[in-house]
């Protein structure tokens, strides 16, 4: 992981995902970061340039992570997509406001993003201002993981802050007894692409996946809670584009998209 892109429009919002992307990157000299500003036509593009400059001198310091700065007119997610594959981004790490419960139709510029993008989103909200990573809890459904490779990422997340890895699967209907093959296979591919860093699969029973899996993050005092949307079923009552905006409106630790 060498290249994170952070949208960035000066609010606070956005200050506080920067916070949380040196102090995740902090001694290590190969990632750099990337801020990005989108500014409305005819803006004074100079004084972004100086506005950057007074926020990255805080962090001009040694063995912090180079920051660039990136003025750019255009939509937002069009622009970050573009931008993926010209600096070759690993990663975006984005602010969030988040949502109130009776809000959870509304269609965020975050959520818009963690669905468009074809990358690992980093959603870090408002109000989570401290910085720990020892504890990760990946919310997998029921299915077989086809797409194997996103574990990459969180291996290189894990293995970078030495987490643990814990894996929650969230039910709706009563569960059998026992393993079943898909889950067998899961568990296996947990071991070999985890490695060390995997902890334990834990299976609860919920109507509600969402709730389910904002207790057990509550409950056991997780740090960062990882997503792999193809792995929920479609048929449930929670599909993968429904869960993942729900998700990136109401988790309170930050949310790691591996899509």
């Amino acid at each position: 992981m060498k290249n994170i892109l952070i949208p960035f429009d000066f609010s606070e919002v956005s200050k506080n995902a920067l916070d949380y992307a040196v102090k995740f990157a902090d001694k290590d000299p190969l990632i750099n970061l990337f801020l990005l500003n989108i500014t409305e036509e005819g803006a004074d593009v100079n004084a972004v340039r100086e506005d950057f400059k007074k926020v990255i001198k805080k962090y001009k310091k040694p063995l912090s992570p180079e920051i660039y700065t990136l003025v750019q007119t255009g939509e937002l997610v069009s622009s970050i997509i573009q931008l993926q594959k010209e600096l070759k981004v690993d990663i975006i790490m984005m602010g969030t406001r988040g949502a109130n419960l009776e809000e959870e139709n509304v269609a965020t510029t975050t959520s818009r993003l963690v669905h468009e993008a074809d990358l690992p989103v980093l959603v870090i909200p408002e109000k989570y201002k401290k910085f720990r990573l020892e504890s990760i809890i990946l919310s997998l459904g029921n299915e077989k993981i086809a797409d194997r490779s996103p574990l990459y990422v969180l291996l290189d997340v894990s293995r970078k802050h030495k987490a643990q890895v814990h894996v929650l699967t969230i039910q709706q209907h009563e569960m059998a007894m026992g393993y079943t093959e898909d889950d067998e296979s899961n568990e296996t591919t947990l071991n070999y692409f985890l490695e060390m860093f995997y902890s334990h699969h834990t299976f609860h029973e919920s109507e509600d996946i969402e709730q389910g899996i904002l207790n057990y993050i509550k409950k056991n005092d997780m740090d960062m809670l990882a997503i792999m949307p193809k792995t929920h079923l479609p048929g449930e009552e929670a599909s993968p584009g429904r869960l993942t905006r729900l998700l990136t409106l109401h988790s309170n630790v930050p949310l790691l998209v591996l899509d």
